[in-house]
């Protein structure tokens, strides 16, 4: 089995209460364009911004709604693809 697969967990700032608007969004485009690099990692980022799929470049997989405290957020997953069993 190769050792570039992996897993990425996240919750970065949502721009309420750690960071500006702009800055959320620039790291979303660099989590996004960073992820494109590493096609055979899954990511799964928790956000408040509902346009968080476009700025990080794909449609996640799968989606679920949270809240972290009373903020609304999103739950996105996004899979890599599954390493070979080794036989």
């Amino acid at each position: 089995m190769e050792d570039n697969y992996g897993v990425l967990i996240t919750n970065p700032p949502y721009g309420i209460r750690i960071a500006s608007d702009q800055e959320v969004d620039i790291l979303s485009r660099n989590l996004g364009a960073k992820m494109k690099e590493l096609p055979t990692w899954s990511s799964y980022v928790i956000s408040s911004d509902e346009e968080f799929e476009r700025k990080y470049g794909r449609k996640a997989d799968r989606k679920r709604k949270l809240y972290n405290g009373r903020i609304k957020v999103d739950y996105y997953q996004f899979y890599g693809p599954r390493p070979d069993k080794e036989e």
